[in-house]
């Protein structure tokens, strides 16, 4: 299943389903199918989450049930093109992976790392498919990273890697929008800036939906793209990953308790600006495109 959070116009956030390349609202759809109130899990994805079994065995019993019969929701369905998307997930943490690709790696010249190196971004970066990141006047160097994201499903903490994928609710696209030329902040080349070069505002689109990981026969055989202006700046794939998506959940565990709608962000192909100098500019449209997952496509703007 595809699900996401959207609103049409302006009004609240729901919860919303992929049904034939159409948006189901979830709550409301419940509702005329039952004739009942829908349940707290259908307030969010997040919620749905957190709701466990019980909640996404709900959920497909609504899809199957309306699948072929979409003239009765017909005034809680959407065109794609005519809602407005957010975040999927509201995550308490999102932890990115840093140099996990061997091509990227060996573009910048860096040895392979002998663990995985994964940094915090704050939530407050986050912003939806078709928003815009707003690139701060002050910086010249504005970066994108495209990134296949992994969304826990339930919490765990100090996960052995062979069970990792138990852990695994979906997956989504993440650009890990970067300010190059504030990573070294005024020091000098002493201390790695990471608040501002990783968590200003809007420096994180994510979506534009969670793809549930039942729909994804391999995460780690995956083309991921990135493309600026139509001009395609990324190509590699989720097997060129120096530590897979097993070994990063194992990692991030060990010591912190992981929680539903978490985010950890896989790490980045070769590609980026910092190695071509083709940085993004105000009205440039990024588009990243993972297999089998989708199209997350937002706007550049000058603060």
């Amino acid at each position: 299943m595809k699900l996401l959070m959207f609103s049409k116009g302006k009004g609240d956030e729901r919860l919303g389903l992929i049904v034939k390349d159409k948006v189901l609202d979830v709550k409301q759809a419940y509702k005329i199918i039952t004739h009942s109130a829908s349940p707290s899990w259908f307030n969010s994805l997040n919620e749905l989450i957190r709701g466990g079994e019980s909640a996404m065995i709900l959920v497909e019993q609504l899809k199957n049930k309306i699948e072929n019969n979409l003239d009765e929701v017909s005034q809680v369905i959407y065109d794609l093109n005519e809602i407005e998307y957010y975040p999927p997930v509201n995550p308490e943490k999102i932890l990115c992976a840093s140099i996990n690709y061997k091509s990227h790696a060996e573009e910048l010249h860096q040895e392979l790392p002998v663990e995985p190196y994964l940094f915090v971004k704050l939530p407050n970066v986050l912003i939806g498919h078709k928003k815009s990141i707003i690139v701060p006047s002050f910086s010249r160097q504005v970066d994108y990273e495209g990134e296949l994201a992994v969304i826990i499903g339930k919490e765990g903490k100090n996960i052995p890697r062979n069970k990792a994928y138990e852990y695994v609710f979906g997956y989504t696209i993440f650009n890990d929008v970067s300010l190059r030329d504030l990573r070294w902040g005024k020091s000098g080349k002493t201390e790695f800036n990471w608040l501002k070069a990783k968590s200003l505002d809007t420096l994180g689109p994510l979506g534009p939906w969670v793809v549930t990981k039942d729909e994804i026969k391999n995460p780690q055989k995956l083309r991921i793209r990135t493309y600026v202006n139509n001009e395609l700046r990324q190509d590699g794939n989720t097997e060129d990953m120096i530590f897979d998506i097993a070994t990063l959940i194992e990692y991030a565990s060990e010591g912190i308790t992981l929680k539903p709608g978490d985010l950890i962000s896989t790490g980045t192909p070769p590609g980026t600006a910092l190695r071509t100098g083709k940085f993004l500019k105000s009205g440039d449209i990024v588009k990243v495109v993972i297999e089998n997952v989708g199209e997350l496509e937002n706007y550049v703007k000058t603060e």
